[in-house]
């Protein structure tokens, strides 16, 4: 698990809580990710670093405006970054090729960006969603093969490993379904807007979170599989690779996890906003990070709320990652394995 804080620190912690290493950016780190032995991490000011699974930096980059998310491909060979245009490197620090968004009806007086990005596992295909409404999907080589459009920005996007299923949403309280080909998507309103979107690996389940507090989990091109309420903002979702576990965190401070039918498994509560959720794979661990906390969990084992020696508030067993003041200003969390990325919205 990786996290970055809004002074500029990188941290590696381990299941057990331990930190292998920690490094510094230039800046607040808005985004990072993970693939195998590679770390990535943006800022706010624009700078894209590049890491070796202990820390090592490889090289250092700038794109224009803030880092607002990063995609790897799955062997960690190419990196996506969101920013005011959409940028490719290769694991080298060769930029590849870059895409301006294009204005549009709904871009005002505002130059468009980039809000979210995603590769699929090959690294063949990648889809990118834009302030201005734009859902686009490209080869690895920057041509667009199709373009979506929503009425408002887009927040969040999502593509299945192979690339079958995208799915994007955003405040125009609408989840759209696109295959491969593009053409018309499968189009459900949601009632709210969308702030967080999740799709299982293999395409088969689509959770969002959205504003007022529901988290709501779709079967792509058919229909609602359950809703659950949790009160408040979900700005963070995830599921893992099948869609065993369905994990959120909301404005309120709880993280929860569900099954694969909505049935609450457990909750957690982090005393604070929750910012970031990622679940393994197979759904056997959950990262999530809160305020100036980043925690793991066993999601077999209840959370367990225990005092920690010299720190005021309450931790959680197996894991928690950092006393208080460790992470100061908590913005972004990766989990190696995830099913998704973590980032803040």
């Amino acid at each position: 698990m990786v996290a970055g804080t809004s002074n500029g620190g990188i941290v590696c912690l381990q299941r057990d809580g331990t930190v292998p290493w920690n490094v510094s950016a230039p800046g607040a780190v808005t985004a990072v990710a993970v693939a195998g032995d590679y770390v990535a991490a943006g800022t706010g000011g624009g700078d894209v670093l590049l890491f070796d699974g202990s820390g090592g930096r490889y090289w250092t980059k700038s794109v224009t405006g803030s880092v607002r998310d990063l995609a790897f491909a799955g062997d960690g060979r190419a990196l996506a970054v969101a920013g005011d245009r959409l940028v490719l490197f290769s694991n080298l620090g060769k930029e590849e090729w870059n895409r301006a968004m294009q204005p549009g009806a709904r871009s005002g007086d505002t130059r468009p960006y980039v809000t979210s990005v995603a590769f699929t596992q090959d690294g063949k295909f990648i889809v990118a969603g834009s302030s201005n409404g734009a859902i686009l999907f490209m080869n690895r080589e920057g041509n667009l093969i199709w373009e979506g459009l929503a009425r408002d920005v887009v927040t969040a996007v999502d593509v299945s490993r192979d690339g079958s299923v995208v799915a994007a949403g955003g405040r125009d309280r609408a989840l759209q379904v696109y295959g491969r080909a593009g053409g018309l998507p499968w189009a459900l309103p949601t009632g709210a807007p969308i702030l967080a979107l999740a799709l299982s690996g293999d395409g088969k389940f689509a959770v969002v979170g959205k504003e007022g507090g529901d988290v709501e989990c779709y079967r792509p091109n058919d229909d609602l599989l359950w809703k659950n309420r949790t009160g408040s903002n979900v700005p963070a979702v995830d599921v893992s690779r099948r869609g065993e576990a369905v994990a959120a965190g909301n404005a309120g401070g709880t993280v929860y996890l569900w099954n694969s039918n909505g049935d609450a498994r457990w909750s957690f509560d982090a005393g604070t906003a929750v910012i970031a959720v990622a679940l393994s794979n197979n759904g056997d661990y959950l990262a999530a990070g809160a305020g100036e906390r980043a925690y793991i969990f066993r999601t077999a084992d209840d959370p367990m709320t225990a005092m920690a020696e010299g720190t005021e508030g309450a931790t959680t067993e197996p894991t928690e990652a950092g006393g208080a003041g460790a992470l100061i200003g908590l913005l972004a969390v990766a989990a190696a394995g995830a099913a998704g990325r973590l980032r803040r919205r």
